[in-house]
């Protein structure tokens, strides 16, 4: 992960992400000849001037992502504004040269502002960025290697918005269950799995992914925990380990209802974390009391 766990300090930008997206209307140049182009009207047939192609050839594009994207107005130029303030080491943005910028109509995870900067002419894409709507942190995305870098802020807010579930509640015996992590836009996490019954099931490790074994029948409590930028969530989940018979008897009974959790919409599904390492010894302490079974990420 790329400085995944470091968390800028500077004054500058705290003031910014303070103000984030309630900032005044700043207009910076980028912004504010995007908007100057989306108002050169394209219409089917039209004999224009050949100096009036290329401003035509933007306005039949952003009227054909409209109907999903922003690419001009109030909301995206103070997401602009905000990138921009940045340090371009960081954003990756060069203050010396213009964008054209869109941003998603609909919330990612109901949490991101997700917008996108591209070369004038749209055909190469330069950023890609999430900015909380509650102004506690920024993210960026790398076309290259599809890895995610925390620009600025905190990740307390977001972690308070992750999903922690199991994949299904029903652990068949001598089989295995996995737990289900859902973040917005479906950033990298690490997850740590402590088994609180082992004497009903363990965590393993199975082709580099964290599952819960069912060892014996009964129920299981597991404490999963994922970690974002110096924040964790923990929660506790309970599995139910049961045998053959158990389950038929569930099924004619027909109170055995295994709960799946599926794909939604502008979230990101992960069966296993992108980044994530597995605690080969004994856990570490933590405030004072022991963990028991448990993954600890490589340091």
């Amino acid at each position: 992960m790329k400085n995944w766990k470091r968390t800028a300090t500077g004054i500058l930008l705290a003031s910014i992400l303070t103000a984030g997206l309630a900032l005044p209307e700043i207009a910076v140049a980028a912004a504010a000849d995007q908007t100057k182009t989306t108002k050169t009207e394209y219409k089917t047939g039209a004999v224009i001037p050949a100096s009036q192609s290329e401003a035509a050839r933007l306005a039949a594009r952003e009227k054909a992502l409209s109907k999903y994207y922003i690419t001009s107005g109030r909301k995206l130029n103070k997401a602009v504004s905000l990138l921009e303030a940045m340090p371009p080491e960081k954003t990756g943005l060069d203050a010396a040269q213009s964008y054209f910028y869109r941003m998603d109509k609909e919330l990612t995870g109901k949490f991101f502002y997700h917008v996108k900067a591209f070369t004038p002419d749209v055909e190469t894409l330069v950023g890609e960025y999430f900015l909380a709507k509650d102004n506690s942190c920024v993210f960026r995305r790398f076309p290259a290697d599809n890895s995610i870098d925390l620009l600025d802020g905190t990740t307390e807010t977001l972690l308070k918005k992750v999903d922690i579930v199991p994949a299904s509640v029903i652990i068949p015996l001598k089989s295995s269950g996995k737990v289900l992590v859902r973040i917005p836009g479906g950033l990298p996490y690490d997850l740590t799995l402590t088994s609180l019954t082992e004497n009903v099931a363990t965590i393993q490790e199975e082709n580099g992914q964290l599952s819960i074994a069912g060892n014996a029948r009964g129920y299981a409590d597991i404490l999963a925990e994922v970690a974002i930028g110096g924040f964790v969530k923990t929660q506790k989940l309970r599995f139910a380990v049961m045998d053959e018979r158990d389950i038929a008897a569930y099924e004619a009974r027909q109170t055995y209802v295994p709960v799946y959790v599926g794909m939604s919409w502008g979230w990101g599904w992960w069966d296993h974390p992108r980044h994530h390492h597995h605690r080969p010894g004994p856990p570490p302490h933590h405030h004072g009391g022991p963990h028991h079974g448990g993954h600890r990420p490589h340091r």
